[in-house]
């Protein structure tokens, strides 16, 4: 494909948005409206106007789509895309502190993930936990809790209120784990996951000449899901507006990872932030029917918030959407079952063409259950990334105590695997490894150790020589591993376990540098599904609506969208919590191609609207005014086959210092 044919393929929206000569653009596209059609596009027509391929940085918020977005280039320009660069926000922060690390005042740096940090709260918490048992929040807590405040650049206390007002009391304590937290982090060099974003950002907005740097290594900035960034990746961004060129796609009624972090506002408000900001809208959709279309727009356009969209089906009308109600969870997880197995049994449907969708992966057990009882394959998306499972961190460990002899928190998972090693002799023995200055000396008090068996410190001097060959590197760790990990895990299916190893062996083959794999992989962990054979796609896919952004399927079920579901109890009378609510039931909704089916459980269940201080109404049931013309809704009262057809509806300045101020 050429750049003219990739081109001819945009309608007028997308190509007035690729083609633009704006030094900035927002381009707000709708669910399945092609946005990445036109970041590819945009890229191509950037890179054949003269723009060296190389001076051109995509963001993105996974790895798939930035590899996604290259190919598609580079099959359109061949080797003039030769240097374009795509990658996460984390990769390519990382990219600039690899490549001057004095710049941001660093020299050697190793990269912690979440269960380090969980691991170093859980220790110095410890102590505080004996003078107020069970009072402070839980190691994963304060990690998660110190992470939200980071990202949105919040103080501590503010960032209790919105994430865990039941121990405002305790804030001092709290702010103290957290100080020293950050004082053991700076004394081993450690950098967590927003260490990395924060380290740039800050260095940014202290050095001019940095600045200048950066703008010479990426003349234009292409960010993907502009919606999904949070303060601290805007803080990044917003340095660099005055010498680069900013191309943000997005759509504000996708935003809903507030709960970690993201800002809606730095979509909805760009372009207050870059007041000479061209903004592009793609409001034609590629993916539904205008029926299901129809459902969503008016879910938005129930809204306070101007949203100001409304999507057009390319492929014109459909099947309208439709409501099943059930007396309980039990009833709807069974019917949902019985009706996919139908549809593949009696009208040759492919499992694979249908797709649940729900809340959580809590919430999706009884639909597993249903699933087995009734025969029917699928898989569930939205649980463990493969590399944040426990076996695999475990032989993660022994990769990273070779990479790097100085990381205490993996010597410490790697020791206490072994039969007879727990907190105290594993934490003992990595102090006196972290003093030993060769591997010599270190594997020496390793055989002194007498934990390790011979065969596996062999393994681990063999790794110590074949750092450049990744993938013989992690089957050597494999091997060294394999008989401890049958043992500790086997009432754990190991069988399904072991398999995962050979995943990992897959990734490790296309790096040359052991350290470059644990970090790539550290930071953007891969889901298992992202890497599963094409032969276990024949399947139907139940996925949590957080993982769904960026799927479809011609039959999507939206399962349980009841009262005190959608907006769920818990954000109850908060304005921008519902809002973000209804953006998850609007993504949701926008998976489906040609057919959406609703499940609903409680028959009579009601629910009243309040309004809040600015006047603002907060809905407590999105669904309350839904009329039949959008959707056709059938009420289950006992089984399948006694079911009556109801027309009725029920009336249902960004702070920057390092680290996080402790206010």
């Amino acid at each position: 494909m050429s750049l003219a044919a990739l081109i001819d393929e945009l309608n007028p929206q997308q190509k007035q948005a690729a083609t633009t000569q704006a030094k900035h653009s927002l381009v707000l596209a709708g669910a399945g409206c092609g946005k990445t059609k036109t970041i590819v596009a945009r890229a191509a027509y950037l890179i054949d106007q003269g723009i060296p391929a190389s001076q051109i940085q995509i963001l993105t918020f996974t790895r798939r789509s930035a590899s996604e977005i290259v190919a598609r280039v580079e099959l359109a320009l061949g080797s003039q895309a030769k240097g374009l660069r795509a990658s996460t926000f984390h990769t390519f922060c990382m990219y600039l502190l690899r490549r001057a690390p004095k710049a941001f005042g660093l020299d050697q740096f190793s990269i912690i993930d979440r269960d380090d940090q969980i691991m170093m709260f859980r220790l110095i918490r410890g102590r505080d936990d004996k003078n107020h048992p069970n009072a402070l929040p839980k190691p994963q807590q304060l990690c998660d809790l110190y992470s939200f405040a980071r990202n949105t650049r919040q103080k501590l206390s503010l960032a209790l209120e919105k994430q865990h007002p039941e121990f405002l009391q305790y804030r001092d304590q709290i702010a103290a784990i957290m100080k020293e937290y950050e004082s053991r982090k700076r004394a081993r060099s450690f950098l967590d996951y927003d260490d990395i974003l924060a380290v740039v950002a800050t260095a940014l907005v202290q050095s001019e000449g940095l600045v200048d740097y950066v703008a010479s290594l990426c003349q234009h900035m292409l960010v993907d899901e502009m919606q999904d960034t949070n303060p601290l990746q805007w803080a990044l961004l917003e340095p660099l507006k005055n010498r680069t060129h900013l191309f943000c796609v997005g759509d504000d009624a996708q935003s809903i990872y507030g709960f970690r972090g993201a800002d809606f506002e730095n979509i909805h408000h760009f372009r207050d932030r870059v007041p000479d900001a061209q903004i592009f809208k793609l409001e034609q959709n590629y993916r539904s029917t205008q029926q299901i279309l129809d459902l969503s727009n008016w879910l938005l356009e129930q809204s306070p918030i101007h949203y100001d969209k409304h999507l057009q089906a390319y492929r014109g009308d459909g099947i309208k959407p439709r409501l099943h109600i059930f007396p309980n969870e039990f009833d709807e997880a069974k019917w949902i079952a019985i009706d996919i197995q139908e549809r593949h049994i009696l009208q040759g449907s492919s499992w694979h063409e249908h797709m649940v969708l729900v809340r959580s992966a809590f919430a999706a057990r009884h639909i597993e259950a249903a699933f087995i009882q009734a025969g029917v394959p699928y898989r569930f998306i939205g649980g463990m990334k493969l590399l944040e499972t426990a076996h695999v961190k475990d032989l993660l460990s022994l990769l990273r105590v070779i990479a790097n002899p100085l990381d205490d928190i993996a010597w410490m998972r790697f020791l206490t695997l072994w039969n007879g090693v727990g907190d105290v002799g594993a934490s003992k023995l990595s102090h006196q490894l972290l003093q030993q200055p060769g591997n010599d000396l270190l594997f020496t008090q390793l055989e002194k150790f007498g934990r390790i068996p011979e065969q596996t410190l062999l393994m681990m001097k063999q790794m110590q020589v074949l750092k450049d060959q990744v993938e013989a590197c992690v089957g050597l760790a494999v091997e060294a591993l394999s008989a401890q990990l049958e043992e500790n895990y086997a009432k754990k299916d190991w069988s399904k376990r072991r398999g995962d190893f050979e995943l990992v062996k897959q990734l490790a083959s296309k790096h040359s540098q052991l350290s470059e794999f644990l970090e790539e992989y550290v930071l953007d962990p891969v889901s298992i599904s992202e890497i599963e054979r094409q032969s276990q796609d024949e399947v139907v896919t139940l996925i949590t609506i957080h993982s769904a952004k960026g799927t479809e399927q011609n039959v999507c079920y939206v399962a349980n969208v009841s009262a005190g579901q959608y907006p769920h109890a818990r954000a109850q009378g908060d304005f921008d919590a519902v809002e973000e609510e209804r953006r998850v039931l609007y993504v949701a909704l926008t998976r489906a191609r040609n057919e959406l089916i609703l499940t609903k459980q409680n028959l009579n269940l009601w629910a009243r609207d309040q309004v809040d201080e600015q006047g603002r109404k907060i809905e407590s049931y999105f669904l309350n005014d839904l009329s039949r013309n959008l959707c056709m809704t059938e009420t289950h009262y006992k089984t399948r086959q006694q079911t009556v057809k109801s027309t009725l509806m029920e009336r249902q300045e960004i702070n920057l210092d390092f680290g996080i101020d402790l206010d």
